[in-house]
């Protein structure tokens, strides 16, 4: 085998191993969580909230504002890495009219940065036990049901396959998550009050149902000064995953927080205290599309149009050597060739030619 021929097949071997290292290798380490990860994701919507100052003087009319705009600003980044396991932190605040801030939550996590899901603490590092996801979906997302954080609850909720469409000029996943219990995160609403005075109770009496009312006025002058109040809390979430970068390029995000009393052996639903209607802003959506559109290319180039470049180059380089015997086999000089004649009869010898005339004279 010709030392050229060598060079070629090795060649190819090590263009097909680079190629295969860029499919299995090099792609699945980038569909995953960055160590850098630093995105701030922005909100618009309208509120119903509560104004305690005016609840407190008995002022029900005034008590609760609704249609108020707000803001919510969501910043999500990994403050630590760990090998698989990453931590990151949620952080959202809510401001409204004249930015007057109206609540401020923080959660930190340790997920896995492939599945993005629940991943246990590192060493030395402080989380808050969760179920399933909370910062985003897995890179890339299927059409199935996936266990979702509630922080609000503080239960793992299901955010459901509903559909596949085409929104903000990507092909999505959408999923729906719907979540209800008692409020475990208190700061999303910002400060509540833990008990209501009896006077305000009383002058809230009147907007109560029928019965309701009579079961007061019947525990009245038992009731103390101040009632405890407890809170239970509803979410809707909507979320639109891009199939191909797991990218969230739209949310739509709705919570309401109700408040209740226990008066004697009957718990009161007094009223919501706090109610969002949320959704991306419009350029925080068309920054996501704008990156996922962008990061689609990237995969689509390294995944599928460089390994596949790559194998015709190994090809290529294996078929050389035959191309090359084949052409050089043609351009080989022919040997010259021998025309073959008759053969000549040899002259007479002088004693034939003796023999030939003593045969003439007899």
């Amino acid at each position: 085998m010709r030392k050229s021929t060598v060079l070629l097949v090795g060649g190819a071997v090590v263009v097909l191993a680079f190629a295969a290292t860029l499919r299995f290798v090099i792609v699945p380490g980038l569909q995953q969580l960055p160590d850098d990860l630093d995105t701030t994701l922005h909100y618009t919507g309208k509120a119903d909230i509560l104004d305690q100052a005016a609840l407190l003087k008995g002022d029900m009319a005034n008590g609760f504002k609704t249609g108020v705009p707000v803001n919510l600003e969501q910043r999500v980044r990994v403050v630590s890495s760990h090998g698989q396991t990453v931590v990151v932190t949620d952080e959202t605040q809510l401001t409204g009219p004249d930015n007057a801030k109206l609540s401020t939550t923080k959660h930190t996590f340790a997920v896995d940065r492939k599945s993005l899901a629940a991943a246990p603490a590192p060493a030395g590092v402080t989380v808050e036990p969760h179920e399933g996801l909370t910062v985003g979906f897995p890179i890339p997302p299927e059409p199935n049901d996936y266990t979702y954080w509630d922080y609000p609850t503080a239960t793992g909720a299901t955010a459901a396959y509903v559909r596949t469409e085409q929104h903000a000029g990507r092909d999505t996943y959408v999923y729906e998550m719907k979540a209800a219990g008692p409020l475990r995160d208190p700061t999303v609403v910002g400060d509540l009050p833990t008990a209501l005075p009896k006077s305000v109770l009383l002058a809230f009496a009147p907007t109560l149902p029928p019965d309701q009312q009579q079961q007061l006025k019947q525990y009245e002058s038992l009731l103390p000064d101040q009632l405890p109040l407890s809170y239970s809390a509803e979410g809707e979430n909507t979320f639109w995953v891009d199939i191909a970068t797991g990218y969230v390029v739209d949310v739509a995000r709705k919570q309401k927080v109700d408040v209740s009393m226990a008066v004697g052996p009957i718990v009161v639903p007094l009223a919501s205290v706090f109610s969002l209607d949320l959704r991306f802003a419009p350029d925080t959506v068309q920054s996501i599309t704008d990156d996922a559109s962008e990061a689609a290319r990237g995969l689509t180039l390294i995944s599928l149009v460089i390994p596949l470049l790559l194998v015709v180059l190994a090809i290529v380089l294996v078929l050389l050597p035959v191309f090359l015997a084949r052409r050089r086999r043609r351009r080989a000089p022919r040997p010259p060739e021998t025309v073959t004649g008759p053969t000549a009869a040899p002259p007479p010898s002088a004693a034939d030619k003796t023999a030939v005339g003593a045969a003439d004279e007899g």
